[in-house]
């Protein structure tokens, strides 16, 4: 018998009913069972919010689910600009407390701290199974795999960048970890919508779904208890170039950059480019796309900061800088980053020692859809399937990617293709 079930399902019926209500029908029939212990409802396009969570909850009823929209939603190996992914899971070795709030730009840190409270508060433990199992890990497993995988983790998803206003990922992540530590892994990421509105700088809003509440200013905040195997990991696949500086002068709280080493930003890049101020300015956004900056962490890992926004002789960002940071200019050819999938691959097979999940959720950053097109990102979801032995795979392209290599602290980057894994076996069968 099955320690976790899994079902997905799709639509891209235009009308926000029915794709909300089709889509979780073909997850839940998928499933096998009437109630989910936790649901994932990710949706792009032109629907209307509150007509789609209703949709979705006449058929998930009173189990929780959470969801958001995006640049593009993905499963398998479908990538859609109009339409709605559901997936769904039960475990009774998975206890979920979920908790919401829609003011997150008030006070990201406050709110964060707040809501990874209240969501612990609503882990509703087994207290006959969950003991046994601890038991038991303790008694047949070893001390290092305790350790290394721990039987909780937190996943976190927020209203991405809607200018003026910034996501203010890395506060929501300090938030967290000041109730609950760095040890717990954090993997999320930031809903958003289509990047021609962004590019094109037309309205727009981002909408965020929790068991029948609509959120338009969100956070959502899971803590997971779990005796299942789990793993996350991210990578960029971006490639350093020779050409770095020193962060000299930030503005507004560090979300904007006016020098590197000393010189204006435009002209620093303009020189390291070889490229005229005017096309600099006038492409500003997808130039730093295609040459992102990236932060040495001290693993020898970048993380990544991309779409400077030009604006009166500085560079705007979705996350900060800080004046003293080191900054080498990245480049994110797409023959570069499509390596990024292999890599998670590697991470995840060598940390759990194993070849197959039961599901994998996938936060791929809307850059890469920029660079790669639908064509590409296809193809890395077919690579992942692949690698991964044709497992259920569902996600979503996102503003921003909250996670970390195994064993290493969160951080919030850019264009990494961000996975999330769980895997039908028990944490104490871990060789």
């Amino acid at each position: 018998m099955a320690k976790l079930n899994v079902g997905t399902g799709f639509s891209e019926n235009k009308d926000a009913f029915k794709a909300g209500k089709e889509a979780a029908e073909s997850a839940l029939k998928m499933l096998g069972m009437p109630k989910p212990t936790l649901s994932y409802v990710f949706f792009a396009g032109e629907y209307d919010p509150n007509k789609l969570s209703e949709g979705a909850k006449s058929v998930l009823k009173d189990s929780e689910f959470i969801g958001g929209s995006a640049d593009a939603v993905y499963h398998g190996d479908k990538v859609m600009r109009t339409g709605v992914v559901v997936a769904c899971v039960q475990s009774e070795y998975l206890h979920v407390g979920a908790a919401s709030n829609d003011n997150v730009s008030k006070d990201p840190q406050g709110v964060a701290r707040k809501t990874v409270v209240d969501a612990l508060g609503k882990v509703a433990i087994d207290k006959y199974l969950d003991p046994y199992l601890l038991f038991t890990r303790m008694r047949k497993g070893s001390m290092k795999e305790m350790v290394k995988h721990p039987s909780f983790y937190v996943q976190v998803f927020s209203r991405g960048m809607k200018l003026p206003v910034m996501g203010d990922e890395t506060k929501i992540i300090q938030g967290i970890s000041e109730e609950i530590g760095l040890n717990v892994p954090i993997w999320g990421g930031s809903f958003g919508t289509s990047l021609e509105k962004l590019f094109g700088g037309k309205p727009y809003d981002i909408w965020m779904l929790h068991s029948g509440k609509v959120l338009k200013d969100g956070i959502i905040i899971l803590f997971n208890t779990c005796s299942l195997v789990y793993a996350q990991s991210l990578a960029h696949g971006c490639k350093r170039t020779d050409t770095f500086g020193a962060i000299t002068k930030v503005e507004a709280n560090g979300y904007a950059v006016r020098e590197i080493s000393g010189k204006n930003v435009v002209d620093w890049y303009c020189e390291a480019l070889g490229m005229k101020k005017d096309e600099f300015i006038k492409n500003s956004m997808m130039i730093t796309q295609m040459h992102p900056l990236g932060i040495p962490d001290s693993y020898g890992n970048f993380v990544i900061r991309g779409a400077g926004v030009h604006n009166n002789g500085r560079l705007e960002y979705v996350a900060p800088f800080v004046e003293g940071w080191s900054a080498y200019i990245m480049d994110a050819d797409a023959k570069y980053i499509r390596n990024a999938p292999i890599e998670v691959v590697r991470d995840l097979k060598e940390n759990t020692k194993e070849t197959k999940p039961s599901l994998v959720i996938a936060a791929l950053c809307a850059s890469r859809r920029a660079i790669l097109q639908d064509k590409g990102v296809s193809k890395e979801l077919a690579t992942l399937r692949k690698e991964f032995g044709g497992t259920n795979l569902v996600g979503y392209s996102c503003f921003g990617e909250i996670g970390s290599k195994p064993g290493l602290p969160p951080a919030f980057g850019h264009l990494t293709a961000d996975l999330f894994a769980l895997y039908d076996k028990l944490l104490h069968e871990i060789n």
